[in-house]
């Protein structure tokens, strides 16, 4: 008598996508992606060419099939090699947006590689 049982929901596996594009000055580009469950979401530029160092806006927002929508988080300071924004997502369409904040001169195209990490 008594006995009872916890059942606790399963953590989501996390996913780890990669998306690679160019930028050029006051440029942006969107990739799109799927949150299966509430989970954390971190996400970080890998590599940005061709001056690593150089600074880039990461933002991430709500993902209606065709547009990019207003940013739930931004960080106009992302640098290669650390987590640029990381936060709590429920599940559902979302983007992030890799932009130039200032930092590409003129002429020149940036290449990066973003890493989303999700449930």
């Amino acid at each position: 008598e008594g006995d009872s049982t916890t059942s606790t929901a399963p953590t989501p596996a996390t996913t780890t996508q990669t998306f690679s594009g160019t930028i050029d000055q006051l440029g942006s580009a969107v990739h799109s992606f799927t949150v299966s469950a509430t989970g954390t979401v971190t996400i970080g530029l890998t590599s940005v060419g061709p001056l690593a160092t150089m600074a880039l806006g990461v933002g991430m927002g709500a993902w209606d099939g065709v547009n990019c929508g207003t940013s739930i988080a931004q960080n106009e300071n992302a640098r290669a090699g650390s987590a640029a924004l990381t936060g709590t997502a429920t599940a559902g369409n979302y983007c992030v947006r890799v932009y130039d904040s200032g930092n590409i001169p003129e002429g020149w195209s940036v290449s990066y590689t973003v890493q989303v990490a999700h449930p």
